[in-house]
């Protein structure tokens, strides 16, 4: 009898910690639940933050292009055009340099680095030292820090022995054109 009370002492036992154990179980399910919970409203909290800064910069940029639109009354010359479309460019730069990534435009002569730059077309060297140099940018590129976010379109210059040195631009073949 003593034995069938020990088993049944023992069963009583593993019972209560087997019920123990369920319950510390539901409590950390809660907890996971809970903190996967916070973590995703987090999440959408900064993707909201973020797109608020883009949206904002955005608008930003619309009231821009509305004032420079007031103050054109007559019609513009190239001169004046050019200087107005910068304005919005340099606008635009300014713009998505608020979300963190800012423009890079490479310099005629710097060395062509493919990491940075997406070549266009080629140009004629004007020495044998100015091959695989930038003749120009076609389109400025963007870095977020280290990230490359957008290559910087570039005309690349060629040493070609027989080729007489033509000026920037004036022989260029372009490969293709960038739509962004």
């Amino acid at each position: 009898m003593s034995e069938q009370v020990e088993l049944c002492s023992l069963a009583s036992e593993f019972t209560e910690a087997l019920a123990r154990q369920q319950r510390l179980a539901e409590r950390r399910e809660a907890v996971v639940t809970r903190l996967h919970d916070e973590v995703e409203r987090l999440r959408r909290g900064e993707v909201e933050a973020a797109l608020d800064l883009v949206r904002h910069s955005l608008i930003r940029l619309h009231d821009q292009i509305l004032r420079q639109a007031e103050h054109v009354t007559v019609p513009l010359g190239v001169d004046e055009l050019r200087a107005l479309l910068t304005a919005l460019a340099d606008e635009a730069a300014d713009t998505v340099a608020r979300t963190g990534v800012e423009r890079y435009v490479p310099r005629p002569g710097e060395a062509f680095d493919r990491a940075l730059q997406r070549p266009v077309g080629r140009a004629a060297a004007e020495s044998p030292e100015a091959e695989g140099t930038v003749a120009r940018a076609v389109a400025a590129g963007f870095l977020q820090g280290e990230r490359v976010v957008r290559k910087a379109d570039v005309v690349v210059s060629r040493w070609e022995p027989d080729a007489p040195p033509s000026p920037v631009g004036a022989h260029d073949t372009t490969t293709s054109q960038r739509n962004d």
